[in-house]
């Protein structure tokens, strides 16, 4: 076994039905707007891998050595007459869109991302990853331990994944397909899984969920009561017990032996570790393939991602963490991974919702951060009226216990970020860029 094994192209036959059983009056066919998201990005390969002509839209036009282009996807023309068996668009992107309007127009069945992983779950088995933090790593984590033990399984990740050939892959249609099942504004309600991976419930979304955990977990509550009598959960080291919530099989997964390996650091990667290794093993896996498995996968883009290097090896990282305890776990992962670094932190917070429904959070997790840079509120389906500035976290995060000297700055626009967070470097430091918005070409165009 190579040091880091990944794994090469594999397209077997898909089944009998496969995505062929969605064709509509226009045959094969389907428009993606808001194309150019990861899960969308997803799903059109699995349509481009079956066969379908696929069209994509997005507001930002996809660049022309986009890898969907070679695999055939087609882009709309102005004014382009548009038949389509079916629409599908991001949560993002509102029905009233043009182009998803001339397309229900021309006689298309329309769908949200969401419900069309529905619509596949009605075609083969599922294995739906679900949890308030860590689903795209687990996802990501089990079918890359299934397909290097040479299960062919299906997935569908929400990130790029390096050790794995694309972000998703039909696979064989007799195995599960694994995928991602997101509880923002109860979408995973449109699944039809036979098995779920449950990692943690937490507060999270406040603006489809303001009432809080209670609410979150109801919906929870609602997700697993559609597992069917033969079903299974793998219920995370942090899962609540919500087996009474269903009439599938609950099995807890055991917590993993600190002596175990892994591939990626972080006290919140062994508890996902420890959920993955439970998963492998009702798979069949034995424990060899287990631990390589686990020991060997780097795990997906913007989890402490290395994006570029700067002058006197001061290393710029991005991270997708916009929750506060993902920002939390992430710095923990980030001390663990580079412990003689100084780990200066520009943070993004995403949402003037989320900051402020969980403002009394983010400065105790931002604790472990030698340097803080915070960049404006990236807004996000927020209500105009609703005012919010990082501004306000100053105060608080001044006062944290022994952090009144640390190196701290708000910046107005990523310009004035990069000058200031520039003028603090010293060699060997970490720039770790955390958050849901732009600041991950922030990082990305540091130099």
């Amino acid at each position: 076994m190579q040091a880091n094994p990944s794994l090469q192209t594999k397209s077997p036959p898909m089944g009998t039905k496969g995505l062929d059983a969605l064709a509509g009056p226009a045959g094969k066919t389907i428009l993606l707007v808001g194309a150019g998201g990861c899960g969308m990005r997803g799903l059109a390969r699995l349509f481009l891998q079956a066969g379908w002509q696929v069209w994509g839209q997005d507001q930002h036009p996809l660049p022309a050595t986009d890898p969907l282009f070679q695999l055939g996807l087609q882009i709309l023309k102005p004014q382009q007459p548009l038949q389509v068996s079916w629409v599908v668009r991001s949560a993002a992107v509102p029905a009233s869109e043009s182009h998803v309007c001339r397309a229900i127009m021309g006689g298309a069945r329309s769908a949200l991302y969401s419900e069309m992983l529905g619509e596949l779950s009605r075609l083969r088995p599922v294995l739906a990853v679900a949890g308030s933090h860590g689903k795209t790593t687990v996802t990501a984590w089990l079918a890359y331990g299934l397909r290097l033990a040479g299960l062919e399984v299906g997935y569908l990740v929400g990130a790029e994944v390096p050790q794995l050939p694309a972000s998703s892959d039909w696979g064989d249609a007799q195995l599960p397909l694994i995928l991602e099942s997101c509880e923002y504004a109860r979408s995973f309600h449109a699944l039809r899984p036979q098995q779920v991976a449950l990692l943690n419930v937490d507060a999270e979304h406040p603006d489809t969920y303001p009432a809080g955990l209670p609410e979150v977990t109801q919906a929870f509550r609602e997700f697993l009561a559609l597992l069917p009598a033969t079903g299974q959960v793998f219920a995370g080291v942090e899962a609540p017990n919500l087996a009474d919530a269903t009439s599938a099989a609950w099995s807890l997964a055991p917590a993993l032996d600190a002596a175990i390996p892994l591939g990626l650091a972080g006290d919140h990667n062994r508890r996902n570790a420890a959920l993955v290794a439970h998963v492998l093993s009702a798979f069949g896996l034995p424990q060899k393939q287990i631990l390589q498995a686990l020991a060997h996968f780097q795990g997906a883009a913007r989890r402490l991602e290395v994006v570029g290097q700067l002058p006197q090896d001061v290393l710029v990282v991005s991270d997708y963490a916009h929750h506060p305890v993902e920002v939390q776990a992430t710095l923990q992962a980030a001390k663990e991974r580079w412990p003689e670094r100084r780990l200066c932190v520009v943070f993004q917070p995403h949402q003037a919702q989320r900051f402020h429904a969980y403002r009394e959070l983010f400065a105790p997790s931002l604790d472990a951060a030698d340097v803080l840079l915070l960049l404006e509120i990236y807004r996000a389906r927020d209500p105009e009226e609703l005012e919010a500035s990082v501004q306000e976290l100053i105060p608080e995060l001044q006062a944290r216990p022994g952090k009144v000297k640390r190196p701290l700055a708000t910046a107005l626009d990523l310009a004035q970020g990069r000058q200031e967070l520039l003028s603090w470097l010293q060699p060997q430091d970490v720039v770790l860029c955390l958050g849901a918005g732009d600041v991950d070409a922030f990082a990305r165009n540091l130099r």
